[in-house]
């Protein structure tokens, strides 16, 4: 029951991070031009995993649906797209805080698998659990240095944060998996 709901989780994870790490290259290499179209590729995104996570909801067995959160962070989601897209111009500024919010819940998601994983007495649920820490201080780390005034730099470092965020984000769900085949 656990291992399938957590598998569903992670692989879904997965895509999203690739789907991210996208996002993150144009941020990194093209600033200002894509800014406003990264924002909407963002939107995108946040309500296609809502929508993922409400179909894995709905595929959930009964059993599993006790301690599974995806319907609640499906809808999430799909406001948080829809708010996004109607507001992408103006979203600009606040990118950093968005982006920063987002990997703060992700890793907050992923500490609580970590703490499931401990009591499910799954082996090596720390490192899942520094990892998620690592990504939350990274989210903390973008939201509460936005480089008011450099744009450009703000953008750039943004991309390049979320490029790691993605990159351990990857490494996590990929160990979480390989974890649960044994």
């Amino acid at each position: 029951m656990f291992r399938d709901l957590v598998k569903k989780y992670e692989k879904n994870s997965i895509i999203i991070s690739i789907l991210m790490l996208i996002v993150s290259l144009f941020l990194i290499f093209m600033p200002f031009s894509s800014a406003v179209t990264v924002i909407l590729i963002f939107g995108i995104f946040t309500i296609i995993d809502g929508i993922v996570h409400i179909v894995s909801y709905f595929r959930t067995e009964p059993d599993n649906k006790l301690a599974n959160f995806e319907f609640a962070e499906g809808i999430m989601g799909i406001i948080a797209g829809i708010l996004i897209l109607s507001c992408a111009d103006a979203l600009v500024l606040f990118m950093p805080i968005m982006i920063g919010t987002w990997i703060i819940v992700k890793s907050i998601a992923k500490m609580q698998i970590a703490l499931n994983m401990r009591s499910s007495q799954e082996s090596n649920w720390i490192l899942v659990l520094a990892l998620s820490i690592i990504t939350l201080l990274i989210g903390i780390f973008i939201i509460l240095n936005p480089l008011p005034g450099f744009l450009a730099i703000t953008i750039t470092m943004l991309g390049i944060l979320l490029a790691i965020y993605e990159i351990i984000n990857l490494v996590e769900a990929i160990y979480i998996l390989y974890k649960l085949k044994d």
